[in-house]
């Protein structure tokens, strides 16, 4: 094996000599589909969450038809809860300390190494005042999102690396690794709420003109909650790095998209009779992608 270059500039220049450039608008069609993607997906959750709200609210009516909404008890329990709640979502998480990584081009082993600053980002929001941030420069993506009562939020943000297939591959390696904070909760107080993550490693071939790869990676995570529960990863949230990984056919002389991007959704309803609440911090870093295997 040989190693012909070194650093990122030194591997960008080698890129560009062999392969040329990556087509100018070549990501806007890939963050189109994400843009509308998270749109629709987003719609029909809401849709379904707030009919499935609407009916079993009837249900608490019924059952709670002989409570008086105005009970100060009542009004003073729910206080109470929210000052609780307000209270630990303000909880700070330590975003990871990324890994310095040296870029790599390898001959003899068909081995990319690529490291920040990635080629492009994104991110999407459902409401205006949740977090969604990725930076390409730094490898970086932070999301928070949280629902008190209030019902469906949701965001997304990553970023992607250009890699240009020299050769035919039906089984072409992309692999990346993610350090990683997080911090979620959900509670219950007479109602319902859901914490939902995914983290995926996607890629767009330009000259297919769709996805050739949708897996889902680490870390992620679904819970739901009713009438009292409360769940969540206290006391201090989780850290950790791990290492994801797929496959896809590659088509010598064109260019991919590889993607790392992560989507956080709360949901939270809230009544007459009490609420919940839903809430994640999520930070992460990618040092480094990797194509093809040593």
């Amino acid at each position: 094996m040989t190693v012909l270059a070194r650093g990122a500039k030194q591997v960008r220049s080698l890129e560009q000599a062999i392969a040329g450039t990556p087509p100018k608008a070549g990501s806007k069609a890939s963050q189109a589909w994400l843009e509308r993607h998270m749109a629709e997906r987003f719609k029909q959750q809401q849709a379904r969450l707030t009919e499935t709200s609407r009916m079993a609210e009837r249900w608490r009516e019924l059952l709670f038809k002989d409570v008086y909404k105005d009970d100060a008890r009542l009004k003073r329990l729910k206080e109470q809860a929210k000052a609780q709640l307000e209270k630990r979502k303000k909880r700070k998480i330590e975003r990871p300390k990324r890994l310095e990584i040296e870029p790599r081009f390898i001959v003899g082993s068909s081995f990319l190494l690529k490291a920040p600053p990635y080629d492009g980002a994104w991110q999407w929001a459902s409401v205006s005042n949740a977090q969604a941030q990725s930076d390409a420069s730094r490898g970086t993506c932070d999301l928070g999102v949280q629902s008190f009562g209030g019902g469906n939020r949701e965001v997304a943000a990553g970023f992607f690396a250009w890699f240009f297939a020299p050769e035919d591959n039906p089984m072409q390696r992309f692999s990346a690794l993610l350090q990683y904070s997080d911090d979620w909760f959900d509670d219950a107080c007479g109602y319902v709420a859901h914490n939902d993550l995914r983290t995926r490693l996607w890629v767009w071939g330009q000259t297919e003109n769709r996805w050739v790869a949708q897996p889902e990676g680490s870390p992620s995570w679904s819970d739901g909650v009713g009438w009292f529960e409360s769940h969540g990863n206290d006391p201090g949230g989780d850290s950790g790095t791990i290492s994801n990984e797929t496959f896809f056919p590659a088509s010598a002389n064109n260019w991919y998209q590889a993607w790392v991007w992560s989507d956080a959704s709360v949901y939270a309803d809230g009544g007459a009779f009490g609420f919940a609440d839903s809430s994640i911090q999520f930070h992460s870093v990618v040092p480094f992608m990797v194509f093809g295997s040593l």
